[in-house]
């Protein structure tokens, strides 16, 4: 029979929900408590003959929560870990970055084209430029993120702009 996700987080024993720490954030390491489970998702169960492949289903449940926090179904193989499915699945984060990222600095949402095919060349380019940079950042870690080389040189001391006027004295 069917049992409503919630139902099923509440009824796993406290030693089923683990810490995992998925990455370092701004302030401190992120982690919260996990339990997964192999389940099999009953959506509209009636309309088919066959029953679902085995998933699993991953639960959030912080410390000090009345009760679970968020729920998620992967695909990830039998044998994977809850350390690993974690880490997938906290990945969006650093996934909607990327989007972000390539979206603002690399122009891939300024594509105004009607047709599948120029979007796919744009997108494309935009993708394989935001990989070679990416790569160029891992390779020279000391390079900031969006400098462009080397700084400008200074204006001389005798610099007068055009325009300016070249006396210190007042307009009569």
């Amino acid at each position: 029979e069917p049992v409503s996700v919630k139902a099923l987080a509440l009824s796993l024993p406290s030693q089923g929900y683990r810490p995992v720490t998925w990455r370092e954030g701004s302030n401190a390491n992120l982690s919260s408590r996990f339990a997964a489970v192999r389940v099999r998702p009953a959506h509209r169960d009636y309309l088919g003959t066959e029953m679902r492949a085995e998933e699993w289903l991953l639960i959030e449940w912080p410390e000090g929560d009345a009760e679970p926090l968020k729920y998620f179904l992967s695909t990830a193989p039998c044998d994977a870990t809850l350390e690993q499915i974690v880490f997938v699945t906290k990945m969006r984060w650093r996934i909607e970055r990327d989007y972000q990222e390539l979206k603002q600095e690399f122009g891939l949402g300024h594509y105004e084209g009607r047709g599948w095919r120029g979007f796919h060349h744009h997108a494309t380019l935009c993708i394989a430029a935001y990989g070679f940079l990416t790569s160029q950042r891992l390779n020279h870690p000391g390079v900031k993120k969006n400098s462009a080389g080397p700084e400008a040189p200074g204006l001389p001391d005798d610099y007068i702009p055009r325009g300016s006027r070249t006396s210190a004295t007042s307009c009569p």
